[in-house]
């Protein structure tokens, strides 16, 4: 009985501390307003200011908030708050949409809910960012429509807005948006028929302030899609040269090339474009294990060296504008191997193996030796990249980059909206607008992954272009 009526003793004691009143921040202080803050400095930046100060010393620090600042971005606009704690001593105000001489007033606050009186502080803002980004724009022609590209070093939200004018009032009316904080910003828009017409392209940013608008004539490049398939949905692309062996061993080693090491990862899964997540649609050549396979003798596991290759046989001539590759869809984000630096090669007469010369004048043509050192640059194969100067051509040099500048995959890698995007939505890369000849053969040259191992996970691809009259 005892024992319970300490059981119940305690039980009642909980509950008594469980609800006492949590304490007002305005009991724990005396009713003392600080002292307004000092040294103030301000250095006028684009759009904005960055003001500095001296907190004040009639109270402890540990009493203190920090510091707040109002202020409005327009003369009669809404009244801002901006707040900077006590381990800080600036304030950066953002957002103005010109250069006009502005009135902020900056207070230092307590925790027991007072401000001080208020200093007025003039700040002058240099010229908008979003006006900065706009001298640097660049409006061209492109494969089906017109692309805009633009410098962004401070990485800050900012929005495209194109208008095309309407066929019938001939007013100009609003035809999409693009949206990015990437570095070095790039962007199309399409499609459009092959014709001159009226554009205009308008930059704004995240508070609605907008640059002098661009109006533009320009004819964009026709452009139609590479088809993967016929009619009846049989493939048409295929890889290079890749029927049978020679000596026992595939054809795709003698000349370098990843491959499909499982069949159920064919490359004829891509050709449907989006690909989608599932495995029937996956792409999947890896030779990390596999590169005895190359090199008779080579420790099993070795490393493949970059750069490694594909080749393709695109079935039909045709010129081509620029490729999308649909990434395999994995968490987290970004992980799946994807090349983001790569050349893309083109020729109308490749040699098979059979016919290939050792670039050394050494080893009998056709061999295993004769190809490695003909069709790469590897050290282990003595390799020259003599097919380079065989009749290829150079078509596009790839390089992705993400918001960040980087390519790079690693754990917790911090994406933007616009990186999450391309990823579910595939990567584009243009071909170089000089080469206008038609080809039928195309080479990959990898460079890099964006996890640099030897390996792709590609879901869909797709190539854009014109086929010879």
């Amino acid at each position: 009985m005892k024992r319970n009526n300490f059981v119940l003793a305690g039980m009642l004691l909980i509950f008594a501390v469980s609800c006492v009143a949590p304490e007002e921040w305005s009991d724990k202080y005396e009713n003392v307003a600080p002292d307004d803050v000092s040294n103030i400095q301000v250095e006028n930046v684009n759009g904005g200011a960055i003001i500095s100060y001296t907190l004040p010393s009639n109270v402890s620090k540990k009493d203190l908030v920090g510091a707040k600042v109002t202020y409005s971005l327009t003369t009669d606009g809404e009244l801002l708050e901006r707040w900077s704690s006590v381990e800080k001593d600036t304030i950066e105000l953002e957002g103005y949409g010109d250069t006009s001489e502005r009135t902020v007033t900056l207070y230092a606050a307590h925790k027991n809910g007072l401000l001080s009186q208020g200093v007025q502080v003039s700040i002058n803002p240099l010229t908008p960012l979003i006006v900065v980004m706009r001298e640097t724009m660049v409006v061209s022609s492109t494969f089906g429509g017109i692309q805009i590209t633009w410098d962004n070093p401070t990485r800050k939200d900012m929005g495209i807005a194109l208008y095309t004018e309407d066929s019938i009032t001939h007013e100009m009316t609003l035809y999409d948006k693009y949206f990015s904080n990437g570095i070095l910003g790039k962007t199309a828009f399409r499609p459009f028929e092959s014709e001159e017409q009226r554009f205009r392209i308008e930059m704004f940013d995240r508070w609605q302030n907008f640059a002098q608008p661009l109006d533009t004539l320009l004819t964009p490049l026709n452009e139609v899609v590479i088809q993967g398939r016929d009619e009846r949905g049989n493939p048409i692309w295929s890889l290079f040269d890749d029927e049978g062996t020679v000596n026992g061993l595939n054809r795709y080693y003698y000349r370098c090339d990843k491959h499909n090491i499982n069949a159920t990862y064919n490359f004829t899964r891509v050709i449907a474009w989006p690909g989608g997540s599932g495995v029937t649609t996956l792409w999947y050549p890896d030779s990390r294990g596999d590169f005895e396979k190359y090199f008779p003798g080579q420790v099993v596991g070795s490393v493949m060296p970059y750069p490694w290759y594909v080749t393709f046989d695109m079935g039909r001539e045709a010129i081509y504008s620029r490729m999308g590759i649909f990434s395999y869809q994995r968490s987290p984000v970004y992980s799946a191997t994807v090349p983001v630096e790569f050349n893309v090669w083109g020729t109308n007469n490749p040699k098979r193996v059979e016919d290939v010369e050792d670039p050394h004048g050494i080893h009998p043509k056709g061999s295993r030796e004769a190809n490695q050192a003909y069709w790469s640059s590897w050290t282990e194969a003595n390799g020259t990249d003599a097919w380079k100067n065989d009749g290829w051509v150079k078509l596009a040099t790839c390089k992705y980059m993400l918001s960040s500048g980087d390519n790079k995959y690693y754990a917790d890698i911090p994406l933007s909206a616009e990186d999450v995007y391309a990823y579910q939505n595939g990567y584009e890369y243009e071909f170089n607008e000089g080469v206008t000849e038609a080809y039928r053969y195309l080479r990959w040259e990898i460079l890099s992954t964006n996890t640099d191992i030897r390996e792709l996970y590609l879901s869909g691809l797709r190539y854009f272009g014109s086929y010879p009259e």
